[in-house]
């Protein structure tokens, strides 16, 4: 129980009642309640008795009623708990209640007909231990234990979902209720995490989940645009054979792939020399053999491709492979193939860039080859 004229901070008095210290105040300066206690020019101090009333108000507001009124219907003398009134109000409230005698047994004393309508809800009686063993570790049982055995008068409680087959989760305002002496402590749970609230919060984390994916596909997209400038400016500044060897580095660098090898087009078939690492080729890989491989040449978009072409260019087993096909004017000139840890989604703006790193890449290929011929006009 309370002590008579117990106060806690202005910060634990917006915890216990979900009125913030702002709204507080300006229900003080509005309408001249709630008003703290100062000494000396203090902060801000509540007492712990006034708790009730003001989520009562908070409440009242939450559905409607102005401010005025609320404060003006709960300033009224609270009817004693056990009166039918009172058990009236409780039994036919839209919220779970549910009181518990403690701290040791735990057992379920009486709930309300929103609890009640669950066929397995716990009844009256139930040892709530017996019932959900996992709560005896649960910080909400801590917090119980303390309202039963402390001085602490309300606090904010998690425990098991009455209407959910008594799942972790569910959320209450805990109150020590008034008891005579000689009986037995009582402590009342009464919701505050009400289904819409858990549907709020898992659409809230559902849209930070896809705000945390998008984030991510915008990190790739940038590495990938990295590595299309780099790519971009090597042939820029460069020029000979190795040229082409540096591109395929600075995609694996770039675009934190595990290697990266470029397998020019002959004959049908792509011919890959070692890669960048050396853990894919040197290998001769007949298009035709695979479908796959043959449709992403064929349509010239970067794929994935299955474990089965992997193997066959010597990717180790666990690694993903992608290759991305080389178009220049029209013609298939082969593919750079990469491997990576794992797949990634491939945006359609990763796409994009990666099509134009291949596309510098094809030609420069295309100018290697044109150079070749010049030197050696009978090749």
């Amino acid at each position: 129980m309370d002590k008579p004229g117990q106060t806690v901070s202005a910060t634990e008095f917006a915890a216990l009642t979900g009125v913030s210290r702002e709204r507080l105040r300006t229900w003080e300066r509005r309408h001249g309640y709630p008003v703290p206690v100062r000494s000396h020019g203090g902060p801000r101090r509540y007492e712990v008795a006034e708790v009730t009333r003001v989520v009562g108000i908070r409440r009242a507001v939450e559905a409607g009623i102005p401010v005025t009124v609320a404060i003006e219907a709960e300033s009224s003398e609270p009817a004693d708990i056990g009166s039918g009134v009172a058990a009236g109000l409780a039994e036919h409230a839209p919220l779970s209640i549910v009181s518990l005698s403690g701290p040791e047994p735990l057992i379920v004393r009486s709930v309300n007909a929103v609890v009640a309508a669950r066929p397995d809800a716990p009844q009256p009686g139930d040892d709530l231990l017996e019932l959900a063993p996992w709560f005896a570790d649960d910080p909400g049982y801590a917090t119980l234990r303390r309202l039963f055995t402390d001085d602490l008068m309300a606090a904010p409680c998690t425990h098991p979902d009455w209407t959910g087959g008594l799942r972790p989760g569910a959320q209450s305002l805990a109150y020590c209720l008034p008891h005579e002496l000689g009986h037995q402590p009582l402590v009342a749970l009464i919701g505050i995490d009400t289904s819409r609230e858990r549907r709020t919060r898992k659409l809230l984390q559902d849209a930070e989940a896809e705000l945390t994916r998008v984030r991510a596909e915008l990190e790739r997209d940038r590495g990938f645009a990295a590595a299309a400038g780099a790519v971009a400016e090597i042939f820029r500044t460069q020029a000979g054979a190795s040229t082409l060897a540096d591109a395929t580095t600075v995609l694996v660098r770039r675009l934190g792939a595990v290697d990266a090898g470029l397998a020019p087009m002959m004959g049908g078939a792509l011919v890959l020399g070692r890669s960048s690492r050396g853990l894919l080729g040197p290998d001769l890989v007949t298009v035709a053999r695979f479908d796959d491989l043959s449709d992403a040449l064929r349509e010239g978009d970067p794929t994935w491709m299955p474990q089965s072409v992997a193997a066959a260019f010597g990717a180790p087993a666990g690694l993903e492979l992608l290759a991305v096909p080389l178009h220049a004017a029209g013609q298939g000139l082969g593919a750079v193939l990469m491997l990576f840890d794992e797949r990634e989604v491939l945006t359609e703006a990763g796409l994009r860039l990666l099509r134009v790193s291949a596309g510098t890449i094809a030609l420069a290929l295309v100018r290697e080859r044109v150079a070749g011929e010049l030197q050696d006009p009978g090749r």
